[in-house]
């Protein structure tokens, strides 16, 4: 009996030999399992698990059988490498706490809708799919929720938001293009209810996606709890400036700063200050804000340029801190913080560490 045959065989006997309901069932597998997977989902669903985790990662992706979505005590469901097709009589999981969906494919109304008909639904991971081109997310008690894949659209309506994660797969899929006034505002189609959000981490190639549009001022209420955002992957493009200072202009109570850049080749032979012809930018107020830090510090001008604009900003910062790319010169480094040494502060008490 081959390998295969006899993980289907130990499955078979598990899903068998249980009587009574079932708590949590967890399938790990590397081989295709195709064939026997949908009778695996209707037993499974006769047995009224709370918790289900599917990670059969071999080959296409496995369709998920109407039977599972028909399951009503589910908390925790986390599937991987799958296919997502609601039945037309799907009626949600009342009970559902936590969806975490990876390298999947859907539609844009089947996962609207499936996070919109689970009530308590806290947490919510997406990440790496396929077949979404405007994803919007309804969930009036969601706190977390993590999105990493393309989008065209993005609308998200969660006034109990606490933590976001936003980010998109393609980093070069965003060009930078010239904000005009007579586009919509991707500011406010993806953030346009208000929320408790404390926490916001989005990579560079998502701020490029906002500042395609026309950059509100202000959208009321939406990030007034902001204390924490994390900018990963910034390519120093100054549309990625213009839309982090429109996050800024948003959040009063910003108190954290983290930016991580993107360290490769040809950043180094870049030249100039991002190409600012492009936007000007009203400067924002971060009086709140306390706590700079900049990893993979690379000395280039553009850096040091943001973190000149960033100092003038901040009347209250009390620390910035540069943390040094790998394989960057020391010689550009120490020109570098010379240059940013001898920018001037809006805060008397700021520091700035290098290491």
């Amino acid at each position: 009996m081959s390998g295969q045959s006899k993980f289907v065989t130990l499955v078979d006997m598990a899903l068998s030999l249980h009587k009574g309901p079932l708590d949590t069932f967890t399938i790990h597998g590397t081989q295709s399992y195709h064939d026997v997977f949908a009778r695996w989902m209707y037993t499974l669903s006769t047995k009224g698990p709370e918790d289900i985790t599917i990670k059969l990662t071999s080959g296409p992706k496995y369709k998920i059988p109407s039977s599972l979505f028909s399951i009503s005590h589910l908390y925790f469901l986390y599937l991987k490498n799958c296919s997502i097709s609601l039945p037309k009589k799907f009626e949600g999981f009342k009970l559902l706490k936590v969806l975490k969906l990876k390298v999947f494919s859907s539609t844009d109304s089947d996962i609207s809708n499936l996070i919109s008909s689970c009530p308590l639904l806290d947490s919510v991971h997406l990440r790496y799919f396929e077949g979404i081109n405007c994803l919007s997310i309804q969930a009036q008690a969601m706190q977390i929720l993590e999105i990493e894949g393309n989008f065209e659209n993005l609308c998200v309506n969660a006034p109990n938001l606490v933590n976001m994660y936003l980010r998109l797969d393609n980093i070069e899929g965003y060009q930078s293009v010239p904000a005009h006034g007579d586009r919509k505002s991707y500011l406010k189609q993806t953030f346009g209810s208000p929320t408790c959000l404390r926490t916001l981490n989005v990579d560079g190639s998502f701020l490029t996606y906002l500042s395609k549009g026309c950059m509100l001022t202000k959208v009321p209420g939406v990030f007034d709890h902001l204390e924490v955002l994390c900018i990963e992957r910034c390519l120093w493009r100054w549309t990625e400036v213009v839309a982090a200072c429109s996050l800024f202009q948003n959040a009063p109570l910003l108190s954290e700063l983290d930016i991580w850049g993107y360290p490769r080749p040809e950043a180094f032979t870049r030249k100039g200050i991002w190409d600012q012809d492009e936007t000007e930018i009203q400067a924002p107020k971060l009086d709140h804000l306390m706590m700079i830090t900049l990893n993979d510090f690379m000395g280039l001008d553009c850096e040091v340029a943001l973190l000149g604009l960033l100092l003038s900003w901040a009347p209250a910062l009390e620390e910035m801190k540069i943390i040094i790319a790998e394989d960057t010169t020391d010689q550009r480094v120490f020109s570098a913080t010379k240059k940013l040494l001898a920018l001037p502060r809006a805060s008397t008490k700021a520091k700035i560490i290098v290491t």
